[in-house]
């Protein structure tokens, strides 16, 4: 399944310097309009100067925001930092590791509650022109990956600020089809859940059969 989406996330996106996606819905025909990041995000991680009492999270490539406690050992430096040098985000914001971008090291925080990350993220929230849950869809795609490539720098390391994903262009549908393709992905992405916990429960049957069918 997992395969099938990563085919997937290739098609409902135009190809570089076009404006219609290789498949898309019937009920769409009008073409896609580039947009620069510029136009529709603004940087939301303010500095917890306060020192706030908020709870301190982690961005991981596999899950996105996790909280720090669940976070891999890898983020255990964080434990001892002064907290007031944390950023403060808000629900539906985006942040993402500038240094690990190009592994996926990209999340989405939807929950109720301020929380804390590390200063070394960087931190934003979009307008209303676009839907969030088709621009996660897009994030995971060949085309922001390609723009990544192309505009990050460093020598020893390559790092991708803030300021290079302004720069960063997008194609956007109107919001009616951004929202037909983000409720496609979200379907499937529920479909993979319900199979891997499928998948899960004939491991267990399988051990237990193993270990019990011989004595």
């Amino acid at each position: 399944m997992n395969l099938i989406k990563k085919a997937l996330l290739q098609k409902p996106f135009p190809k570089k310097d076009e404006v219609i996606p290789e498949v898309r819905y019937k009920s769409f025909s009008a073409a896609w309009e580039q947009r620069k990041f510029s136009e529709f995000a603004t940087y939301s991680g303010k500095r917890n100067k306060d020192n706030l009492d908020l709870e301190p999270y982690a961005i991981t490539s596999d899950n996105g925001f996790v909280r720090q406690s669940e976070a891999h050992n890898e983020f255990g430096y964080m434990k001892n930092t002064d907290r007031a040098a944390y950023k403060i985000v808000q629900s539906n914001s985006f942040g993402y590791n500038p240094a690990r971008i190009n592994i996926g090291s990209i999340g989405y925080y939807s929950g109720n509650k301020n929380i804390i990350v590390s200063s070394l993220y960087e931190i934003f929230k979009t307008n209303q022109d676009v839907n969030d849950d088709f621009l996660w869809v897009w994030f995971k795609s060949n085309r922001f990956q390609e723009w990544v490539n192309k505009l990050q720098e460093g020598s020893v390391r390559l790092y991708f600020y803030y300021d290079k994903l302004r720069e960063t262009k997008i194609q956007l549908p109107n919001l009616e089809e951004q929202s037909q393709v983000a409720d496609l992905f979200t379907n499937l992405d529920s479909l993979i859940t319900l199979h891997q916990r499928k998948l899960e429960k004939l491991k267990q049957l399988k051990k237990f059969l193993l270990q019990n069918m011989f004595i």
